[in-house]
């Protein structure tokens, strides 16, 4: 089978997984879609509808994070692209178990196919990652705080605890180049080849860096992202006719989120919907209005969404991808990669290590021919065999030079008559007996 054809293959596995997945949810989502109608009424309509434009408006955010972070980078994609691929990405993560990993691996393998060097994609996808863990954080904070579940003086200590950590990060990023020298350097010690590989590829992606008002607007984008969810959130109470519980609903939904990022299930479902219920009750919430709440904003922002994402996810597979206009670093990391280069300094340095021998040995142009010994090759004495070669070694020692007397030893002295049997010398004085066979 050729490689056009597994790949279509592949596409068309991938589209029938997604359209699988997609029936599950739906199906799982039945009972909850029939509870909600029973208390949907015309007035809902306008809040629902608010509900659905605060959720659109918020995965515009998202895409805006990613694309300043790429545009920091170097490479430049359409708005429209960025959006698209931030939807896909969301419904993938609402449809595949472990959600923001596969979700997270599939935005950059769609960056890769628009050009985008591959530290470039992968610095991309986790600096949005953290500006998101941050800002999820400081919501839970501030939410706790507003719900009374924290004094004054615990809420400034976990804030400068949050901002310490946030800096600190940041800062070590910063330094991954220096402990990749300082490896470099101790190469000789057990384990640290792989540590400075691991190391190498590390300084790749944090070679790229955001401004401070860069990294300013990227993170508001990112609180404008969760803070438009909770909005959403907010219609669900209100187009259900219920009061909203404004002191609670910051901290229900942080808490909510931080529960949901660690559930190896698709989009966090059981768990979320668990930790807006729980969050809630806790701070005095009626049991019922929380589930009835909890059950259309899920429906809005996980199942709806699966659904959407799946149909932008199957036009984005199939589409042709349009290349990223690349500038800076990252066409000088895209220019590496197609001239065959290694982007990553490890594996420069690994090349230029296995190259130095080569080029020392390499004999200089002009330089008179050595000897097969100086040269380090095999003579055709050392190609014999162990034994021959030292009978050839003690003939080659024993031959008389040419033109010169034979030795005094190898001359019979006076006296001696040769053996008639066997041709030996032999001296008067000694018995000679030779066996004959």
């Amino acid at each position: 089978m050729d490689s056009a054809r597994r790949r279509r293959w592949l596409r068309w596995l991938f589209v029938a997984a997604i359209l699988a997945a997609l029936a599950v949810v739906v199906v799982r989502a039945r009972g909850d879609l029939a509870a909600t109608f029973r208390h949907i009424s015309a007035g809902s309509l306008p809040w629902l509808a608010a509900a659905l434009a605060a959720e659109a408006v918020s995965f515009a955010c998202y895409a805006g994070v990613q694309r300043r972070l790429l545009l920091a980078g170097g490479a430049r994609l359409r708005r429209r692209t960025v959006l698209g691929l931030a939807v896909a990405a969301t419904g993938l993560t609402n449809l595949v178990p472990g959600g923001t990993a596969p979700a997270s691996g599939w935005l950059v393998g769609q960056y890769r196919r628009r050009r985008v060097p591959m530290p470039l994609a992968l610095w991309a996808v986790l600096a949005g990652g953290f500006a998101a863990a941050v800002s999820v954080l400081a919501l839970l904070l501030a939410g706790a705080a507003v719900a009374g579940l924290i004094g004054a003086a615990a809420t400034v200590g976990c804030a400068a605890l949050l901002a310490a950590g946030t800096a600190a990060v940041v800062v070590a990023a910063h330094h991954v180049p220096a402990v990749e020298h300082w490896l470099g350097r101790h190469r000789h010690l057990p384990g640290v080849h792989l540590a400075e590989r691991l190391a190498g590829r590390a300084a790749e992606v944090a070679r790229f860096r955001a401004t401070v008002p860069g990294g300013a607007q990227v993170l508001a984008l990112s609180f404008g992202n969760w803070g438009l969810d909770v909005l959403c959130l907010v219609a669900a109470f209100a187009g259900l006719g219920l009061p909203v519980p404004w002191r609670a609903v910051l901290f229900a939904y942080a808490a909510a989120q931080v529960a949901g990022s660690l559930a190896p299930v698709p989009g966090g479902i059981g768990f979320v919907e668990g930790g807006l219920i729980g969050a809630f009750a806790l701070t005095g919430t009626p049991a019922a209005d929380a589930a009835v709440a909890t059950i259309v904003y899920r429906l809005i922002t996980t199942f709806g969404m699966a659904g959407v994402g799946s149909v932008v996810l199957l036009a984005v597979t199939h589409r042709p991808p349009r290349e990223a206009d690349l500038e800076g670093q990252a066409a000088e990391l895209a220019a590496r990669a197609e001239r065959g280069e290694p982007t990553d300094r490890a594996d420069a340095a690994e090349g230029a290590a296995r190259a130095e021998p080569a080029e020392r040995d390499k004999p200089v142009e002009g330089a008179e021919p050595t000897e097969p010994a100086e040269r380090g090759e095999l003579t055709e004495r050392d190609r014999l065999p162990a034994e021959p070669a030292k009978r050839a070694e003690r003939a080659e020692r024993d031959r008389p030079a040419e033109g010169a007397e034979p030795a005094e030893r190898d001359r019979p002295a006076e006296g001696d008559r040769p053996d008639r049997a066997g041709g030996n010398m032999c001296t008067g004085d000694v018995v000679c007996t030779v066996s004959l066979t």
